[in-house]
């Protein structure tokens, strides 16, 4: 007896069996489309696929990690030869900077420039009351005592006398005490490079063998096109200038977009070559028909499909999607094998088998389809669309395989099947044996799960080549580690208000974060509120006839020394002068722009000022409580990024796992209604989890973000092996199951073999997966399902 509602297949096949040119050229102008519709894909190969783009905690993180100083930056470092000197490192770097510029490069900087201008010195003396602290007046105290000026004063004269002592006669004059080497150590909270100094306005490495220079690019690091172009220019460049004995290092984002488009347009070539190939000589050697190039032609037709769909409904299509097109065409053809089987049977009555063989055809696309679209509230863009253009293809399947299929095969007139599907039961084995391996088998693998292990950390999936791995290594120890820093953001509806948060955030890790790597612009660019304390307090320090005691040491130690009893009027008037604010401009004019521009976002309505700390588990841990009690800040580094991850990997994962499962078993149970059958059907499914889980956790293969789109899609494959095997058993069906689970099988893994070939981690990964679990769950289908069923029982 069938459901009502299946015969309509039946009925769909007398109403074409007239009308056959109608259906095959709605089928063939449907394929036309897709394969038009595919040809506009721009494909997008950066690892936001995998990542939130929600509102959680952990999409913002990301987002804000993206705004770090040296993420979107260009970096290039030039290494000397043995004979280099600083000079002529700094002369190449300048005549590259030159020849890299283009309305694509923008902002080249190979230093600070020449901080001893005109502006720069005029800063100097007008800053320090903004920015004097308590413990810089304790010192000052020390340097205006009788003995600390006499020994200041010897200093400024001892460099009046060196070669470039009328050099600094006018500095001296402002400054004979040296007051503003004050605000110089205060510089070194901007130093975001570690083993950076200066030379002649260059940034240069402490050694002094490599110079460097940072660049801004309107590129955007995900069109791989352009950023193949960016880099043959500035190799093109780099080749021309850069000497052969000198080593040229260029670090960006677009050499990952670039490295991994190259990987996934090559593994797409491999994977659906090698795929459709074996796919093929499965057909030929189980198939033997002419008919069955027809069979072949339902996954091809379907992956042009599900193609075009997913380039209209998406603006750009993450190559990992159009890679997942290997394993489409092993899962494609699953439902058009069950149909191929039972039309070859010879019946005369075509349309009855239709109906018939679409019952189990039909529920087990259901399970694969829920079992996707659970993916469908995935905060991942990259498992969403993964989910949208196998659905796709599921559903292309379906009717290709139930409405168009039938027509174009022919019944056999004697059975011509090869031996090794010809039997009943297609591999006999002792029951007994079978029920106690797997059994086994199963307890091994739910031991060994407990020891599988999630990896947050982006990098596992995307391809890091040899070579940049090597660059970034050689930049670390030259440099210092620039990028890998915790990023701490201090935000506030204008840049006062954020400034003021940052006070307190200084105020909070000066004292917690080693000297030299606590990068701040608190110490130079302090919020109104601080500067004008700083400035009271500065004006309290010279009252009470200070400004007088000084004047009095200068001009009694000046006079030993040869000065002129008016030599220091300039610096004594400004002491006894109104302090008056410093503006972020008169820092720009000092040439600290792009510093402090770096460090400072400007959003619509509100502003962020970044502060950067090393990233080490242990420091972020002591500061924590910290910055989580001031309003407004918000620490993000790499490191808890990757933990944050993985704790999403971990929930997503079980989370899938549970509503999947709730949805395929409710599926399940509206199929047979009977306990016995519905855990026979779920067989498949429980051995390719724990066969993947137990075999991973073996073998140390970490869970990733990718393992997710394996899971449900061992799931839903699984369980339509299930619910075929069931009904031919249980149900005296006479639709060839098992013949259409082992060749539909193994073509499965044809396609995920193909996979374990990529390059690229996240493909290679989803294949090695997905291969253990349909692997064992097909095994299971066609042994443990016979082995468990006994012939008369309900």
């Amino acid at each position: 007896m069938h459901v009502p509602a299946f015969t309509l297949f039946a009925r769909l096949f007398r109403f074409f069996s007239g009308r056959r040119k109608l259906l095959y050229a709605a089928t063939l102008s449907l394929i036309i489309l897709g394969a038009v519709a595919s040809l506009n894909i721009e494909m997008r190969e950066d690892i936001e696929a995998m990542l939130p783009d929600d509102t959680s905690s952990l999409a913002q993180d990301f987002r804000l990690l993206q705004s770090a100083p040296f993420t979107r930056k260009i970096i290039i470092s030039v290494k000397g030869g043995p004979k280099s000197t600083p000079p002529e490192l700094i002369e190449t770097m300048d005549r590259l900077a030159k020849a890299i510029a283009t309305p694509d490069i923008t902002n080249i900087v190979t230093g600070p420039g020449e901080l001893a201008g005109t502006s720069f010195n005029s800063w100097l003396t007008s800053a320090l009351p903004n920015l004097v602290t308590e413990q810089d007046l304790s010192g000052i105290a020390l340097q205006t005592s009788n003995a600390g000026v006499k020994e200041k004063l010897l200093e400024s004269y001892e460099r009046l006398l060196s070669p470039e002592g009328w050099a600094l006669k006018g500095s001296i004059q402002d400054d004979p005490l040296s007051f503003n080497s004050i605000v110089m150590e205060k510089m070194r909270y901007l130093n975001m490079i570690p083993n950076m100094r200066l030379i002649n306005g260059h940034f240069m490495s402490d050694d002094g063998k490599s110079t460097m220079l940072l660049a801004d690019t309107k590129i955007p690091m995900t069109d791989s096109l352009l950023s193949g172009k960016l880099l043959e220019h500035l190799r093109t460049q780099v080749a021309q200038i850069v000497p052969s004995h000198m080593k040229v290092s260029i670090i960006c984002g677009h050499r990952y977009t670039l490295a991994n488009a190259d990987a996934i347009k090559t593994d797409l070539f491999i994977i659906l070559t090698l795929a459709s190939l074996a796919v093929l000589a499965i057909y030929l050697v189980f198939l033997r028909s002419l008919s069955a190039i027809y069979v072949f032609l339902v996954p091809m037709s379907v992956l042009v499909i599900a193609s075009g769909f997913i380039s209209l409904t998406a603006t750009n299509v993450f190559a990992v999607t159009i890679g997942f097109g290997g394993v489409l065409l092993g899962i494609a053809d699953e439902y058009a094998m069950h149909v191929y089987f039972s039309c070859r049977k010879g019946s005369s009555d075509l349309a009855t088998v239709i109906g018939e063989v679409s019952r189990p055809v039909l529920f087990g696309g259901m399970a694969t389809l829920i079992s996707f679209a659970v993916m469908l509230g995935s905060s991942l863009p990259g498992q969403r669309q993964l989910a949208i253009y196998t659905m796709a293809g599921i559903i292309s399947s379906l009717l290709i395989s139930l409405v168009v299929l039938p027509h174009l095969i022919k019944p056999a007139l004697t059975q011509t099947l090869p031996p090794v599907i010809k039997s009943e039961r297609i591999i006999t084995l002792p029951r007994k044996w079978v029920i106690g391996v797997w059994l086994f088998f199963m307890l091994v693998c739910a031991w060994q799960s407990t020891t599988l292990r999630f990896n947050g950390d982006i990098r596992s999936v995307s391809l890091v080549p040899a070579d940049l791995l090597s660059e970034e290594q050689e930049l670390a120890r030259t440099w210092g580690d620039m990028r890998g820093k915790a990023i701490i953001f201090a935000e506030g509806k204008s840049l006062d208000s954020a400034l003021e948060k940052n006070d307190r955030l200084f105020r909070e890790l000066s004292d917690k974060v080693p000297s030299g790597e606590l990068v701040s612009i608190a110490p130079l660019l302090p919020s109104t509120a601080t500067s004008r304390e700083n400035r009271e307090r500065w004006t309290d320090f010279w009252q009470k006839d200070r400004v007088a005691t000084v004047a009095a040491a200068l001009k009694k130690e000046g006079a030993n020394l040869g000065f002129t009893p008016v030599a220091f009027a300039p610096f004594l008037n400004r002491l006894a002068g109104r302090a008056e604010p410093v503006a972020l401009e008169e820092l720009r004019s000092a040439g600290l722009g792009d510093i402090i521009d770096a460090m400072i976002i400007s959003l619509p309505g509100s502003v962020r000022i970044m502060t950067l700390v090393p990233d080490r588990p242990e420091l972020l841990a002591s500061i924590a409580g910290d910055t989580a009690k001031i309003e407004g800040v918000r620490l993000v580094s790499q490191s808890r990024f990757g933990d944050s991850i993985s704790r999403a990997i971990s929930h997503d994962f079980l989370r899938y796992i549970l509503l999947t499962s709730i949805l395929v078993l409710l599926l399940v149970v509206v199929v047979f209604r009977n306990l016995k059958k519905i855990l026979l059907a779920l067989t498949p499914v429980v051995t390719g989890l724990l066969s993947m889980c137990g075999i991973m956790g073996f073998l140390g293969i970490q869970f990733n973000l990718f393992n997710i789109v394996a899971t449900i899609l061992i799931i839903g494959l699984c369980v339509d092996y299930g619910i075929f095997m069931v009904c031919k058993l249980t149900e005296g069906s006479d639709h060839a199951a098992d013949r259409a689970v082992l060749v539909s099988g193994l073509t499965t893994l044809a396609g995920f073999g193909s996979l374990v070939l990529a390059r690229h981690p996240a493909m290679h990964s989803i294949g090695v997966t997905v291969l253990l679990g349909i692997g064992f769950g097909i095994a299971s289908a066609l042994l443990v399902i016979p082995a468990l069923y006994r012939k008369g029982s309900p």
